[in-house]
């Protein structure tokens, strides 16, 4: 069975407000979420702050199934194989979406075509050891940031 940590108990959790600050490897994300505290019986607000953010996914349920929802918290994944997974597959997405999108002499056969070289630098390779998924569920379904760092107030 695969396991996460628990890095926020945040019951019951509302996002409010996404805010990203798109910076190359330097992206930040900070999310606002009501959530309330089980413990002390209050709601409380929280800011979670992501640093050196690679991905962002977001998996929205639009069905009557709230499977996850009950999970009740932040939950931090260092799977590695489960984090590149992750970041190959948006980068795949945003591709299919630019092909819909573009009139681009795309030749997915040429290792040279910019559409088929996700790491230009090859920074993220060689960080990805760094690199940990927060996964986040809430009534809507989940989200999931991939980041150097989570901090929250």
């Amino acid at each position: 069975m695969k396991k996460a940590k628990l890095i926020l108990a945040n019951f019951d959790a509302r996002i409010s407000s996404i805010s990203i600050r798109p910076k190359n490897v330097a992206t930040k994300v900070v999310i606002s979420s009501k959530m309330y505290d089980e413990v002390s019986g209050e709601k409380k607000s929280v800011k979670i702050m992501f640093s050196d953010v690679a991905a962002i996914d977001f998996r929205i349920n639009y069905f009557d199934n709230m499977i996850g929802a009950e999970v009740m918290g932040l939950y931090q994944i260092e799977d590695r194989a489960f984090i590149e997974k992750l970041v190959r597959d948006i980068f795949e997405r945003r591709k299919e979406i630019y092909l819909w999108e573009g009139d681009y002499d795309y030749d997915e056969n040429e290792p040279a075509d910019l559409l088929n070289v996700m790491d230009l630098s090859g920074d993220f390779a060689k960080e990805i050891s760094s690199y940990s998924a927060y996964v986040q569920n809430v009534d809507a379904g989940v989200y999931i940031i991939v980041a150097k760092g989570a901090s929250y107030v």
